[in-house]
């Protein structure tokens, strides 16, 4: 299958490494553009947050991967109610 190929898996994660990497060395210039007053740790909870949410979706996705129709959509659906609750609270916050 073109899923498994060698070739395509790099290329697979050579992208998720560069969505990451933008994402992050956008965010200082996000929040400057909003206005938000961002000390050290509201970055750190937002890091914390972000790492969360990205768990959450590999997690569930693995699950869906392998074959369990019962888990996954439980785990990602619970996972991200809390998310939205934790990104609620950090708006607050912020």
């Amino acid at each position: 299958m073109i899923i498994y190929s060698t070739y395509l898996k790099a290329i697979f994660w050579m992208v998720m490494g560069l969505i990451y990497a933008l994402i992050i060395a956008g965010a200082p210039i996000w929040a400057q553009d909003l206005g938000l007053q961002m000390s050290w740790w509201k970055w750190v909870l937002a890091a914390l947050w972000y790492v969360f949410v990205s768990y959450s979706f590999a997690a569930a996705f693995t699950l869906l991967g392998e074959k369990e129709p019962g888990a996954w959509y439980k785990f990602l659906g619970s996972h991200l109610a809390i998310a939205i609750i934790l990104a609620i609270v950090l708006w607050y916050l912020v």
